[in-house]
């Protein structure tokens, strides 16, 4: 695997004291991959997100917050298909 060390991922202090991460960046080659990966399975674990994280120049936990993310938004976006749907055929509930 590739090592990955900590100095690549800054952690700044908070006002709070907590220690607060800056947000990733990913590369357009990363979300690609990402994307192509979570096309052919919604879940990633185990061996194969350690792989993935490797081959991306990743860590497991940027991988598996990626792919938490973005299953939150594949499931938004499939609400609002059906959504779309039901107010085609006038059977739309309102919206929260």
């Amino acid at each position: 695997g590739f090592p990955i060390s900590k100095c690549c991922f800054p952690i700044f202090k908070a006002k709070t004291g907590k220690a607060k991460r800056v947000r990733t960046i990913f590369t357009s080659e990363q979300l690609a991959r990402l994307e192509k990966e979570f096309a052919r399975q919604q879940y990633m674990v185990g061996t194969e997100r350690c792989l993935l994280a490797s081959s991306l120049h990743l860590t497991e936990e940027q991988v598996k917050v990626w792919f938490q993310n973005r299953r939150i938004k594949w499931r938004k976006q499939s609400l609002e298909q059906q959504q779309a749907k039901l107010a085609k055929m006038g059977l739309a509930t309102p919206q929260r």
